[in-house]
């Protein structure tokens, strides 16, 4: 063999060794890998809630008409219940009958959460209605977000001021969602 030539690459031992390690390097990051998956889509879904609130509550005060906000799957109506992971709608509700104006056209249209996710209101507020100062009268609503049988969720929370907050959900909030059927 020619003294002037060198061997380059690898050796099968060596690329087998290299391909196990990164195997075992994989295996140990998938499941934080899915956890940081699973956070980064409730947050998502926490901010699209939150938004839409801020929106429809500042429509309201603009526009200085009732506003609701409800959930819907096809874009144009309210849906009954108290699920809203297939979306929702905010609309002018100036006729005060608790559903979008007809005539008027939707404010604004959100489609559907990340497939996983569930996202229920609390009891008794299947939509949210802004009043033209900007309040939403009744109980506290409280939209819960969570994730199969993941103890990760969070909640954005309406006062009756029209005041919107996100925090951590609770136990008792997190079975209750991850209860509701999707």
């Amino acid at each position: 063999m020619d003294a002037s030539r060198t061997a380059a690459g690898m050796t099968l031992v060596e690329l087998v060794t290299v391909i196990a390690i990164a195997a075992i390097v994989l295996m140990l990051g998938a499941p934080a890998f899915g956890k940081l998956k699973a956070q980064v889509q409730t947050r998502t879904a926490e901010g699209q809630v939150t938004r839409a609130l801020q929106h429809a509550r500042h429509a309201a005060i603009m526009r200085g008409t009732r506003v609701l906000m409800c959930p819907s799957v096809d874009g144009k109506s309210c849906t009954s219940g108290f699920a809203w992971h297939s979306g929702w709608i905010i609309a002018l509700d100036a006729d005060h009958d608790g559903k979008p104006d007809t005539g008027t056209p939707v404010l604004a249209m959100t489609g559907a959460v990340a497939s996983n996710l569930r996202l229920i209101t609390s009891v008794g507020r299947e939509k949210i209605v802004f009043h033209p100062d900007g309040s939403a009268p009744g109980s506290n609503t409280t939209f819960t977000i969570c994730q199969g049988t993941q103890a990760l969720g969070a909640t954005v929370i309406v006062s009756n001021v029209g005041r919107v907050r996100s925090a951590a959900a609770n136990a008792a909030q997190l079975e209750k969602c991850i209860a509701t059927a999707p």
